[in-house]
């Protein structure tokens, strides 16, 4: 039976012709419709040849082809237009004219048009509408009622007559009336379905907690303006230290932070911005140019952070960054600006001096670049075109070499000498730094074996991601078993701001290559946040003094920070080895202060493999009498 009635409905969509992109009303509909006229016309037919005398030419017979006629021609109209609205109006029109001329004629109606008469409002309310089966009852209704009155009034009018038009109209009015209720009731119902519908497509597009636009609805108008009509900026914001707030003070009191940044975004955004939250802490702001420049924008924007925000954990202090891009009408619209504001708000980010940063060619080709060298970095990870340098570590009293530092260097066909300050961050933030690392120090290793001495250390600066990583005690160990070194020549470098968020696991791994006898050095000493509780925790073997304190050694200041460190580490037993000594005066200010072990351009420079162990072949365990001589011979 499913069957059967599946080949009838496909049936019926093909004779109408409805789209598949139809709703599912307007197939209901065109099915209806076309069902409709294959039981008219046999119906029709039927009752024209056995209802009267002369079934061609009798009233009846005329309403019937009427109104079958009618139907075929909205089958027809249907086909061509699809407008199933248009197509039932007609047959109800053509149906009625039918209708009317058969009853206005006969002497006696029958039962026929009181059937028709009865039925098609019923048509008519559920196929168009209430309002259109209102008029229509009204209309036929008044005629059919008038036509009553008529045959009152006329005395060669009969009884029957009088009657049957009379029921005609009551028929016609009652199902006209019944139906227009029912019709009007749903159409309430309809109505109110929207409107909640409407309701939650609304929130769907609401951020819950702001009660600004979210990330959907920000998505979609990227998407639907993939080429802007009008110039626009774009303003791209990221709340800082988000995370700090969230751990110190709490989920709750970051919440309030967030609605209290929302709400100030609004009010900072020029009028007929439309300002959404697209990820945790981070919001996008979308106004049309004009006379607003992205500068401008962004000191508006800027201005939210000029007062504490109000919390249940105290008014706290608040910034932001933000990116922003001006879009103007070109390809790519929205979307694009989107992009290169988030590549504004990375570099403003990356630099802690601007609160904003505006997109420009220049940050483009600049983006591009560090793109194009992370897939060279794989590349030439996997490949094995690292190379590394090394830097003699000397001591001051008797110039002896006591270890080198293995430096990672990269030349490329493309970009040419790439120096470590452009890709290491660039392995960092891939997620190709514990590779890197790996990399460096096998080759490192096996490069130092050759020629460092048994009393000297190959220094490895590790990143607190590769100390942690999976496995890497186990590469310490299948590295030195492959090389005539010992686990005692070996020293890990760490930087502190790198395992500050992990000092319990750190700990536990330190404490494992100290179990071998591997030396942990604490790089960047004196520059990040929470130096002496590394000291109380880990490890520790060595601190090394950054290169900042040396480079500004004659400031009282930082003479005072480095007598300090000094200080710390004499009374911890600690070793002490200074970075970055590049002049005469920086020496002397580190001979004054005691300190023994230094490393820097002025001793030398960084050396490749050959040239180190030429040096150290010179003077393999004697002292060298030139402070300079690592120099000349790099040179």
């Amino acid at each position: 039976m499913s069957r059967i009635v599946r080949s009838v409905f496909s049936f019926a969509d093909r004779a109408a012709n409805t789209p598949v992109t139809a709703s599912a009303t307007a197939r209901a509909q065109s099915r209806a419709l076309v069902l409709w006229t294959l039981l008219a016309l046999p119906l029709g037919g039927l009752l024209m040849l056995t209802t009267q005398d002369k079934p061609l030419t009798s009233p009846i017979s005329i309403g019937i082809f009427v109104g079958c006629l009618g139907l075929v021609a909205a089958i027809v109209y249907l086909r061509r237009t699809a407008r199933i609205r248009d197509a039932s109006l007609m047959f109800a029109i053509s149906l009625l004219f039918g209708l009317g001329v058969s009853a206005w004629i006969l002497d006696v109606p029958q039962l026929l048009p009181l059937i028709f008469l009865a039925v098609t409002p019923v048509y008519v309310g559920l196929m168009v509408s209430w309002k259109t089966c209102l008029i229509y009852t009204s209309c036929l209704s008044t005629f059919l009622f008038a036509l009553a009155f008529w045959a009152v009034v006329n005395p060669n009018a009969s009884v029957d007559v009088v009657t049957n038009v009379l029921g005609c109209a009551l028929a016609a009015f009652g199902s006209g009336v019944s139906t227009t209720a029912y019709a009007y009731t749903t159409a309430l119902a309809a109505k109110k379905l929207k409107r909640q519908n409407n309701e939650i497509a609304a929130l769907a597009y609401m951020d819950a907690m702001t009660g600004i636009q979210n990330r959907r609805a920000f998505n979609e108008r990227l998407n639907n303006e993939a080429a802007c009509d009008a110039a626009k900026v774009l303003a791209a914001i990221d709340l800082d230290s988000f995370k700090d707030i969230n751990d110190r003070y709490g989920h709750e009191v970051g919440d309030e932070v967030l609605v209290e940044l929302a709400s100030r975004l609004k009010e900072a955004a020029p009028e007929g911005a439309d300002v959404y939250r697209v990820g945790g802490d981070e919001f996008a702001v979308i106004c049309d140019a004009g006379p607003l420049s992205p500068r401008l924008l962004a000191v508006m924007l800027s201005a939210v952070s000029q007062d504490a925000y109000p919390s249940s954990a105290g008014a706290l202090p608040v910034r932001i960054s933000i990116g922003l891009s001006a879009s103007a009408q070109e390809a790519g619209g929205l979307k694009r600006a989107y992009r290169e504001a988030d590549i504004a708000l990375f570099e403003t980010k990356r630099a802690e001096d601007k609160r904003w940063c505006i997109y420009s060619e220049e940050l483009g080709a600049a983006k591009n670049r560090e793109a194009r060298l992370s897939d060279l970095l794989k590349r030439a990870i996997t490949q094995s075109k690292i190379s590394v340098a090394f830097q003699p570590q000397y001591n001051i009293s008797d110039r002896s070499i006591t270890g080198v530092e293995a430096l990672a260097r990269w030349d490329t066909e493309d970009f040419g000498a790439v120096t470590p300050g452009e890709f290491v961050p660039i392995a960092d933030k891939s997620g190709l730094i514990v590779d890197l690392d790996r990399c460096v120090l096998k080759q490192s290793v096996l490069e130092a074996e050759k020629w460092l001495q048994p009393d000297q250390r190959l220094a490895v600066n590790v990143s607190g991601k590769t100390l942690l990583s999976l496995n890497f005690l186990d590469h310490v160990k299948s590295v030195i078993a492959l090389s005539a070194l010992e686990y005692d020549q070996l020293t890990i470098e760490i930087t502190e701001t790198e395992i500050i968020d992990n000092k319990a696991e750190a700990k536990t791994v330190c404490d494992a290559l100290r179990a071998l006898g591997v030396s942990i050095a604490l790089d960047d000493f004196g520059t990040g946040y929470s130096s002496l509780s590394y000291l109380s925790t880990l490890p520790i073997n060595t601190l090394k003094i950054d290169r900042s304190f040396v480079q500004e050694a004659r400031t009282q200041s930082n003479l005072k920070i480095m007598k300090s460190i000094i200080s710390l580490a004499n009374s911890m037993g600690l070793n002490l080895l200074v970075e970055g000594v590049e002049r005469d005066w920086q020496l002397e200010t580190i001979v004054d202060l005691g300190c023994e072990r230094v490393q820097g351009f002025y001793f030398s420079r960084p050396l490749t493999s050959a040239q180190c162990a030429a040096l150290l072949s010179t003077a393999p365990r004697r002292a060298v009498h030139q402070a300079n001589l690592g120099r000349a011979i790099s040179a």
